[in-house]
């Protein structure tokens, strides 16, 4: 079998680390990437790309993919019991707090690119700026989907979030996390933040659970061999 380009991949079961073939299934945390080479043969890792705008068999709309961190996951296992300089530790740090992360496969839009600086940053510790990524990164959202509504940059965020909410674009759940998010955003930006890891945990808690929601790609899609198919359980 020949794996074509756009093709979602996954690990082969019991084989060496990084052989892979087409992924089935709808749990993300056990993909690779998506092929960008023509054509690529089974067992061969070839050009997979884990992070970034995609394409994607069977949408004809391109998606944001971030599997990064199912392979510090796969990498947990050799690294136990293993002797560490300081380099390797922080490397290791890093290499866990990424781990923690979901692997994501959504709608893509100019939120995404803000989205992977707020990940990004909480991965490299820097978490008051983690904080203040995420409430843009909802900002941005709730700007994009405001703009069939006559929405533009002299709106203040809460008069965004009220045009939205008249128009019914978000679900109630999301509606109430931008608002929870734009609080704890705002005490950020001006300086008032005092448990930043914690509230960055929490901010990246709210965004991943707001993404669930409103742009989750698996939420109308099943995996099938490598190429998206809508899920007809889910209508």
């Amino acid at each position: 079998m020949i794996l074509k380009q756009y093709t979602i991949v996954c690990q082969v079961p019991d084989a060496e680390a990084y052989t892979i073939c087409a992924y089935s299934g709808t749990d993300l945390s056990k993909v690779l990437g998506i092929t960008q080479a023509k054509s690529l043969n089974v067992g061969n890792y070839g050009w997979i790309q884990i992070c970034g705008e995609v394409k994607v068999k069977g949408r004809r709309q391109t998606a944001y993919i971030d599997v990064s961190p199912n392979n510090p996951k796969l990498r947990a296992d050799k690294q136990n019991n293993r002797k560490t300089n300081s380099t390797d530790l922080i490397a290791q740090e890093r290499a866990e707090r990424l781990s923690k992360l979901p692997p994501l496969l959504i709608e893509n839009g100019q939120y995404c690119k803000l989205l992977r600086e707020a990940r990004d940053v909480f991965v490299d510790g820097h978490f008051y700026a983690c904080v203040a990524m995420c409430g843009i990164s909802f900002e941005r959202f709730q700007r994009d989907k405001a703009k069939p509504f006559g929405v533009n940059k002299k709106h203040k965020m809460w008069e965004v979030r009220e045009i939205l909410k008249k128009n019914n674009v978000l679900s109630k759940r999301g509606f109430n996390l931008c608002k929870k998010m734009a609080d704890l955003r705002n005490k950020y930006a001006h300086g008032s933040g005092r448990k930043a890891k914690e509230d960055a945990l929490k901010s990246l808690d709210w965004i991943h659970s707001f993404i669930k929601k409103e742009t989750d790609l698996m939420r109308i899609y099943i995996i099938v061999d490598g190429m998206l198919q809508k899920n007809n359980k889910n209508g």
